[in-house]
């Protein structure tokens, strides 16, 4: 019996480090924002304006490229997921998804295939650790500003590393 217990205080306290440690969680809660935002809506604009200069880039860093992507569930519910660029291949990206999505129903691989018409954004950290494009991120601190939220410390020191466009 009493090995029994001893069990099951190892499986809580497991269960509570991995929640603590080690399961993925935001830092920051997210921003709620109107999708219609003026600054997101010209932020996805300036992103799609500028996927001329994410092919450059990427060619230059891909180890550090990120995508934010349209995506309609099975469930017909839209999504904007975050993705890794593993390769461009032409029209289409080889992404690894970061957010799975919440409403689609059954497997989806981490390993997804896209097109640029489903990108709203795109970021790119080069060795220095300057962040280019990243615009719809931009915008969401404009808009914390705008709301009269304090930004962390750490997302202050983030928005420093974004390089002028």
């Amino acid at each position: 019996m009493l090995s029994w217990v001893i069990i099951v205080l190892f499986i809580v306290a497991g269960i509570c480090i991995y929640n603590r440690f080690i399961s993925p969680s935001p830092k920051f809660p997210p921003l709620e924002t109107d999708p219609d935002d003026p600054l997101l809506l010209k932020a996805m604009d300036k992103a799609k304006s500028t996927f001329s200069e994410f092919r450059e880039l990427f060619e230059k860093y891909p180890d550090d490229a990120f995508v934010k992507l349209y995506f309609e569930s099975n469930t017909g519910t839209v999504e904007h997921l975050g993705a890794h660029v593993e390769c461009i291949d032409g029209d289409e990206l080889n992404v690894l998804l970061i957010t799975p999505p919440v409403t689609h129903k059954g497997h989806l691989d981490r390993s997804y295939v896209c097109k640029f018409d489903d990108l709203e954004d795109w970021q790119i950290t080069d060795v220095e650790g300057n962040i280019y494009g990243g615009y719809t991120q931009r915008a969401m601190f404009e808009i914390a500003k705008r709301e009269g939220v304090e930004l962390p410390k750490e997302l202050k020191e983030m928005e420093l590393k974004y390089v002028k466009s």
